[in-house]
């Protein structure tokens, strides 16, 4: 295949919710749609399908649950009707459905690295799908060192660190602000905004706990996104009497709005591989109370408050940052300013386009390795 033709990139993600991962699939497919590319997604979830096939992109579902003949088999027939040239993954589960989907079917394999946690797989499998990858794609250089360092095996294969991106829908938008508070009758008080899958890694009962502490001057806490922990954590909030707000998922527009007229923004997942939803937040000059673990501190830099593990201290940043509009404005302006000088998503965008047609135009052995190295300055 020579270099600059046009290659059908497929994406199988067996994710459970629609967010995070699913947005970064999305948003790496219209990059390569715009640069003349055929992407399709494939997913094991309908919420997922739905969400891609939401953002105009073709989309459909394949059987993702467990790594079975018959998954492998619907896996390799999907490729194959689509005539694929790559499949990008993003789990270990579908790292190993795509490397034996490939023996059936050949096709350049992409791991985009997703694991929120710091070992890789260690199973016989997982090791001997590996051999099957073309390049992995770190998503921070976090996430590359503490993957790199715990599995010896993923550097025996090309990598790179290529960063989430945030595009300009997300910027400060007064009316959109407006028309959020006005809708959740929250026009005369303030509410502190979380974002993400309603799953445990979230860590959405660290937060309410924190919110719990601040007792009878804590905001409203407004929580955009969906999951299978929705009616526990509802419940949750009722027994701490925390006033705790669940939307659901919301759209592009409502959610800048939401970003955009949130006293502050609150993260608690400590095994973060990136954090796309506090690059949100930046973008739209929302500051950002975080816990310190995960990529999230690379992503912050010095632009907004990270916090120990533990909700008392959690609530105490929170409460000092209540107290002060002009630290609020300070942290806002300096976050935005980051996300996009240096997270932008048409850089991802370009970035990913380039990984995947170099794998394209060239045998997997003659990809050249970039290690993750350090990052760059302001990284």
């Amino acid at each position: 295949m020579s270099r600059g033709s046009s290659v059908t990139v497929a994406f199988l993600t067996s994710a459970r919710a629609w967010r995070g991962s699913g947005v970064s699939l999305a948003n790496i497919a219209h990059g390569l749609r715009e640069r003349g590319h055929r992407p399709h997604l494939l997913a094991g979830e309908h919420a997922v399908v739905e969400g891609f096939a939401h953002r105009g992109l073709p989309a459909q579902r394949v059987p993702t649950a467990d790594t079975t003949l018959p998954a492998v088999l619907a896996l390799a027939r999907a490729l194959r009707t689509l005539q694929a040239d790559c499949l990008i993954v993003d789990r270990p589960r579908d790292l190993r459905l795509g490397a034996l989907a490939s023996v059936l079917y050949p096709v350049r394999l992409i791991n985009r690295y997703n694991l929120s946690r710091t070992r890789p797989p260690r199973d016989f499998v997982s090791r001997l799908a590996y051999h099957q990858v073309s390049l992995t794609i770190f998503v921070s250089h976090t996430n590359a060192r503490q993957a790199l360092g715990a599995g010896r095996y993923l550097s025996r294969r090309p990598y790179r660190v290529i960063h989430e991106g945030v595009g300009p829908e997300f910027h400060p938008d007064i009316a959109a602000a407006a028309a959020f508070k006005a809708q959740l009758e929250l026009s005369g008080r303030d509410f502190v905004l979380a974002v993400g899958s309603l799953t445990a890694d979230k860590r959405y009962s660290f937060l309410l706990h924190a919110f719990h502490q601040l007792g009878t001057r804590a905001p409203v806490l407004v929580v955009c996104g969906d999951g299978p922990l929705r009616d526990q954590l509802k419940s949750e909030a009722r027994d701490l009497t925390v006033d705790a707000r669940f939307l659901g998922l919301v759209d592009p527009g409502a959610l800048r709005g939401a970003y955009s007229s949130a006293l502050c923004f609150v993260h608690a997942c400590g095994i973060e591989t990136f954090g796309l939803s506090v690059l949100e937040a930046m973008a739209c000059a929302c500051p950002v109370v975080a816990v310190n673990q995960g990529a999230v501190p690379e992503v912050l830099g010095d632009t907004g408050i990270l916090s120990s593990d533990l909700p008392a201290d959690f609530a105490a940043q929170l409460r000092e940052l209540m107290a002060s509009p002009e630290r609020q404005r300070a942290l806002g302006s300096a976050g935005r300013q980051r996300a996009t000088s240096l997270f932008s998503l048409a850089r991802m965008q370009r970035e990913h386009s380039e990984a995947v047609e170099s794998v394209c135009s060239v045998a997997p052995q003659g990809i050249e390795i970039k290690h993750a190295g350090s990052a760059p300055p302001g990284v």
